[in-house]
């Protein structure tokens, strides 16, 4: 990946949630490697010394897959700090380290995902927090509903493909005036989890659901990126049976995610979906690159793999996000979602933002 090698335009996106969550003296570990921008870390030193952070930089070669963790030394150093901030190439949200950190009472300011210092700049990161937050709690609501049992999602590219919600739907609370834009959150007490989850991830911009383990039956076509893979320029098409894909077709991209699997996966990471979350983002761009697609406004993705920190129960050596770009999804046999234009109320007041129109960059 060429990176420009001059720091330009505003930093001013990046600063927000470091400086919602950073104080004078905080001890702060910036997690990167040699694969990813460094502009982005370079930037993020120099606004925590501006603050006043006690702050150190883990810099490492890249790891083979997203969700490895860290070499060990830097595992140890993410469970003695106030706060770690990920940036790295490859996903590092659901790996082991980030998990054990978390659980030490250490949150964690995620960035990851091969961001370059331009998507920084605009898109996903640009919307207004309180208006998604609002929005995250009537996707909840209106397009699910609490007792929500049966989802069913289809797609031009042959998606065909059901699984059970049931008693998996969490419902946000509304913001608030005392609403903080940026703040990490203890995300296990919304989903009532046992273990911790204190995190912020940025550019965010989904609502995450985890359906039941094991009862997903039928075709699912990702057709717009994936982690690893980038865009994908061929769909690929995902055969699951009880819960396990049981057949991967398509083009390249599906022998690479063919392949990719029986290199870095285990016996969990076939199981699927992990997650099936909504994109409530209204400023995300289809840039290419799952970090930010998956946000954008009325598209779904589907996780392979670890869902232990969106509310199920599965872990594996990996996590993987395919995005659908037109999703059409029923909610217990009524349709909600036609080709990514929301079918009821998702913002107060309705707006043409719900429309899932897509923004694509010139």
């Amino acid at each position: 990946m060429n990176f420009n090698s001059l720091m330009t335009g505003t930093l001013e996106y990046l600063r927000r949630p470091i400086i919602a969550n950073v104080t004078e003296g905080m001890k702060v570990l910036v997690v990167t490697d040699t694969a990813h921008d460094p502009r982005v870390w370079q930037a993020i030193m120099s606004i925590l010394s501006e603050v006043k952070a006690d702050a150190t930089l883990a810099l490492f070669d890249p790891r083979p897959a997203d969700y490895y963790d860290p070499p060990a030394a830097v595992c140890e150093a993410m469970k003695k700090v106030d706060l770690n901030i990920l940036i790295a190439s490859t996903g590092m949200l659901h790996a082991h380290a980030n998990s054990d950190a978390m659980n030490a009472g250490v949150p964690v300011l995620c960035m990851d995902g091969g961001m370059t210092l331009e998507m920084f700049q605009s898109g996903a990161v640009t919307e207004d927090q309180k208006e998604m937050a609002m929005r995250q709690y009537h996707v909840a609501k209106n397009i699910f509903g609490k007792d929500a049992k049966t989802c069913r999602v289809t797609s031009r590219y042959g998606t065909d493909f059901t699984y059970s919600v049931e008693n998996r739907i969490f419902i946000p609370n509304p913001p608030g005036d005392d609403f903080v834009p940026y703040k990490i959150q203890n995300v296990s007490k919304v989903q009532n989890r046992k273990s911790n989850m204190l995190r912020f991830l940025f550019p965010n911009g989904e609502f995450n659901v985890p359906p039941v383990e094991f009862t997903a039956e039928g075709k699912l076509v990702f057709d717009l990126c994936m982690h690893q893979t980038g865009r994908l320029y061929d769909p690929i098409e995902l055969t699951v049976e009880k819960g396990r894909i049981v057949k991967i077709e398509g083009g390249a991209e599906a022998h690479f995610l063919r392949n990719y699997l029986a290199e870095y996966g285990d016996e969990n990471a076939y199981i699927c979906p992990a997650e099936a979350s909504v994109g409530i983002n209204s400023k995300a761009l289809v840039r290419g690159i799952q970090r930010e697609d998956k946000n954008v406004l009325g598209t779904m993705h589907f996780g392979l793999g670890t869902n232990v920190d969106v509310g199920g129960s599965i872990l594996s050596n990996i996590h993987l996000d395919g995005v659908i770009l037109e999703p059409t999804l029923y909610v217990d046999g009524d349709k909600r979602i036609e080709h990514g234009r929301f079918l009821r109320p998702i913002d107060r007041p309705m707006s043409r933002d719900t429309t899932g129109q897509v923004a694509v960059p010139g």
